[in-house]
């Protein structure tokens, strides 16, 4: 399951769509808040994060997810409209595993969760045959 952490709605349903056409399956979140208590629930092989969030904003997540130990493996790549060099530094050095600035090609976003898949060992392979799916 890849985690989607974006408020604006018509990103999330592009994401939503673009990965479920790849084999992806995703949830979405709008605050830290609701993404936090689905994580406790439930793992996920990677967390998409906008950094502009209400309330608590991107980086601050991506800190948390890096200082606990549960959570700190999980990949992270960022989805953000900061898009200068300083931003993309910033992010990369606080531990995320790949930026993207929007505004992005949503075959350009699955290649490269499939490359941080690839580099952090959680490559996903699904295969459906008629009603039985193989993960």
């Amino acid at each position: 399951m890849i985690y989607v952490v974006e408020d604006d709605k018509s990103i999330r349903e592009l994401v939503a769509y673009a990965l479920g056409s790849a084999g992806y399956e995703t949830e979405s979140f709008t605050s830290s808040g609701e993404f936090f208590a689905a994580l406790d629930a439930a793992r996920a092989r990677l967390v998409l994060l906008d950094i502009m969030l209400p309330g608590e904003d991107g980086l601050a997540i991506l800190r948390r997810l890096r200082e606990t130990p549960e959570t700190a493996g999980i990949p992270v790549m960022i989805m953000s409209a900061l898009g200068t060099e300083l931003d993309k530094v910033r992010g990369l050095d606080l531990g995320a595993d790949d930026y993207i600035a929007k505004p992005f090609r949503p075959r350009e976003l699955v290649s490269r969760i499939r490359s941080v898949l690839r580099r952090t060992g959680r490559v996903q392979s699904v295969l459906d045959i008629g009603p039985l799916r193989v993960d």
